[in-house]
């Protein structure tokens, strides 16, 4: 469990990540992890500026429905996957969660399914070179208390926009996490915390360090968690995704693990097929409760 919080006042131009903690226990590189954590909600108000997720080209959202959108402190991609009777109509709902210094991207390979269905994916509201962070922290601070209530504070702040964006644009079913990375991290912290809210969690070279393991309560039930590690990633070691799978099964959730062979920090193709065949498992399930286009009018 966490340690309590202390109560402690971070500098007066600290404007840094949910539920910091200050100051840090060990010695960082203070002035990049400053210009890491700034929160893009607090620059709106500050400065009511907007920074908004880049549309993909041309080339790699033809024959999808792409838009942008801003729910709280979260810029969105929106895409639809699929040829529904309307975007409005209700659909099955998949979010992709991307890693530390990445940003939203429309996904490559093949998108199908046997329904149409609706992605939702998220801009980490952190600026961090050319991209995005979630965390205040990297995966390898040896701070676990700061990880973990970094990664406890933007799970409880990204919950209730995905709720949001689930009601603004009509869901069949509970959300579908897909993370890698940080992104990863967060898929297990959302379906672990809020386990009512979703459906099942696809976390890609991820763990849930232990201070943030769930206590189920009687009757409370949990997503599926199928969970992918490449067996030579040395950002996250896969040591920590198979003790995290252990610490979960033995609390009772159905987690399935599958090690990538000689494969590093990355999504490797088969990683990501074996994702897709398995959300297209579930999403068989909504055959029948969406309305798709006659193929005479696609």
């Amino acid at each position: 469990m966490l340690e309590p919080k202390r109560d402690v006042e971070p500098p007066p131009d600290f404007l840094g990540p949910i539920d910091p903690e200050w100051p840090p226990r060990q010695d960082v590189e203070l002035e990049v992890e400053l210009r890491a954590s700034r929160l893009l909600r607090e620059r709106l108000g500050a400065r009511q500026e907007s920074i908004d997720v880049k549309t993909p080209p041309a080339d790699r959202i033809r024959g999808l429905f792409v838009e942008t959108g801003k729910i709280g402190p979260f810029s969105y991609l929106e895409v639809i996957v699929g040829r529904p009777v309307h975007p409005d109509d209700p659909l099955p709902l998949v979010v992709l969660l991307h890693g530390r210094g990445n940003r939203p991207q429309v996904p490559k390979g093949p998108l199908s399914a046997s329904v149409p269905f609706r992605m939702f994916l998220p801009q980490a509201p952190d600026p961090l070179g050319d991209g995005y962070t979630w965390l205040a922290t990297p995966t390898s601070d040896p701070d676990a208390q700061l990880f973990a209530r970094s990664l406890a504070g933007r799970a409880d702040q990204l919950a209730p926009a995905i709720e949001a964006f689930r009601r603004l644009r009509p869901t069949l079913g509970k959300p579908i996490l897909i993370g890698f990375s940080q992104g990863g991290i967060l898929s297990y912290a959302l379906a672990t915390r809020f386990p009512e809210h979703f459906g099942a969690a696809f976390p890609l070279a991820a763990w849930l360090p232990p201070p943030l393991y769930p206590q189920p309560r009687k009757g409370e039930s949990f997503p599926y968690i199928f969970a992918q590690h490449g067996s030579a990633d040395s950002i996250v070691p896969e040591s920590r995704a198979r003790q995290t799978v252990q610490a979960l099964r033995a609390r009772g959730l159905h987690v399935d693990f599958r090690e990538a062979k000689d494969v590093g920090h990355v999504v490797a193709p088969a990683m990501a097929d074996e994702v897709r065949r398995a959300v297209r498992r579930i999403l068989s399930a909504y055959e029948g409760s969406v309305r798709e286009q006659p193929a005479a009018e696609r």
